[in-house]
């Protein structure tokens, strides 16, 4: 257990260590949320809201869990598949012991650089939270979602250049299916598909778990909060599982 600490502080330090790369994982999805805000009519306000950051925060925010497995990804491949896996295999742990506390790691990095960007959001652009405890868990399991796709995609990929290829691919692909980035039209397989998406997913259930009516359509309340929430769950459990069946079978 003692090991375990240890590991998993020692790669959070790794991760913080380059201020510049840190910096860039807040500047870039906060100057996205206020650009889009601007373009979106930044004046709109409602209930003392600021309406276009009440829809892009979460937008962003949760995208970018997505893009940030390539900090997982780019230590995995240096540890694991570089000149540092023989010298963890001279150390008395299976090269599986760094493993975990990577993925930890990882995943603690990935939802800190999402609080500072929302604080910032809520503080200084009107981005309304929705209820903390749904914002929270719609946070919690994207973000692990993302760190076991990330995990997959490492098991899958035998260079680095290759997988981050492959994290803009599902990370792109994944705004695009939510309708963030170009109109997809309106037909019911369009819907269905944009419903179901774990950005979309997760905005609903932070957007309906106030009082705040943005959306109409959305405004179910937390019901439909619960019930978007339970999908998303649903979802981190399934890729969850696909890792840990893929990470037993393929050799590390």
């Amino acid at each position: 257990m003692n090991t375990f600490f240890f590991m998993t502080l020692t790669y959070l330090k790794r991760l913080t260590r380059d201020l510049k790369e840190t910096s860039l994982l807040i500047i870039i999805p906060l100057g996205l949320i206020i650009i889009n805000s601007l373009l979106s009519d930044g004046t709109m306000a409602l209930e003392g809201y600021n309406v276009a950051s009440s829809f892009n925060m979460p937008a962003f925010v949760l995208s970018f869990q997505f893009f940030n497995m390539g900090i997982m990804l780019h230590i995995l491949f240096k540890d694991f598949k570089g000149d540092m896996r023989w010298r963890l295999r001279a150390a008395p742990h299976t090269l599986r012991t760094f493993i975990v506390p990577a993925f930890v790691a990882s995943w603690i990095f990935s939802i800190f650089t999402a609080i500072v960007n929302i604080v910032i959001s809520a503080l200084f652009l009107g981005a309304y939270l929705g209820n903390i405890l749904v914002f929270a868990a719609v946070l919690l399991l994207i973000s692990l979602m993302a760190t076991f796709l990330a995990m997959l995609i490492f098991l899958f990929t035998k260079k680095f250049a290759g997988a981050n290829g492959v994290v803009y691919i599902v990370s792109f692909g994944l705004m695009i299916a939510s309708g963030f980035m170009v109109p997809l039209g309106d037909s019911r397989l369009v819907e269905l598909l944009i419903s179901h998406t774990p950005m979309t997913l997760g905005m609903r259930a932070i957007i309906n778990s106030g009082s705040l009516s943005v959306f109409p359509p959305w405004g179910a309340g937390m019901e439909r909060s619960i019930i978007n929430i339970g999908i998303l769950g649903a979802m981190t459990a399934a890729i969850a599982i696909i890792t840990l069946i893929a990470a037993g079978r393929r050799k590390i």
